[in-house]
């Protein structure tokens, strides 16, 4: 696999999480960054249901440009119905837009398969369940880097851009000032823990363990 992303050294008590503040993963990336003097930037867009005490409103030029955005990675994800989630997913492109490095907890799917919720992946591609998915295909768009801890398989995966699919890996490490903490609102113990590896190892040294 081609690795096309350099390790370089960062400031560990500089790092912001750039995610979305709902409910589920977004939260705990947030709560444990917290802990650890991870700065949080919570983006929304129009929305009083936001309760992040990071809420960050993006502006009506990123918002424009999540909606071209979301619109191109729907031409790899290939899912109907999205324009009544448009807002959500448009914000989403700020925590691709700001950040160079992408960790998302869900699920991957292989073309043709089902959904927990029943619905099938219309991709050529494997593709990352719901909203996170967007956050995802926005990402490998834009040639970041993306990571997925996929909550069924309870594994690491790395997307690969040499083979166009999520190839499994260890858990990553935040090697970036800036990062995207996402994923989904239904995590799971799993998940959780997921996170909270991703921390550890990143910290190490400050946690002392």
């Amino acid at each position: 696999m081609i690795d096309i992303f350099g390790e370089l050294e960062i400031d560990l008590n500089n790092i912001t999480c750039h995610s979305g503040g709902a409910e589920g993963a977004d939260t705990y990336w947030e709560k444990m960054g917290e802990k650890i003097n991870v700065k949080t930037k919570a983006y929304s867009y129009k929305t009083k249901m936001h309760t992040s005490p990071n809420k960050v409103e993006i502006s009506e030029e990123d918002f424009q440009e999540g909606i071209t955005q979301v619109y191109r990675a729907n031409h790899w994800l290939n899912r109907y119905g999205i324009d009544k989630y448009i807002n959500l997913l448009a914000r989403n492109w700020c925590q691709v837009k700001y950040s160079k490095q992408i960790i998302a907890i869900g699920t991957i799917v292989n073309p043709g398969e089902k959904t927990a919720k029943g619905y099938r992946c219309n991709s050529k591609y494997q593709s990352v369940d719901g909203g996170t998915g967007y956050c995802c295909q926005m990402a490998i768009d834009n040639l970041k880097e993306v990571y997925v801890f996929d909550q069924i398989r309870e594994k690491w995966f790395r997307w690969s851009y040499s083979s166009m699919s999520f190839r499994e890996t260890i858990c990553p490490k935040i090697m970036v000032q800036d990062f995207a903490g996402v994923g989904t609102r239904e995590i799971n113990a799993a998940g959780i823990n997921a996170i909270k590896d991703v921390y550890k190892k990143t910290f190490k040294e400050i946690l002392g363990s």
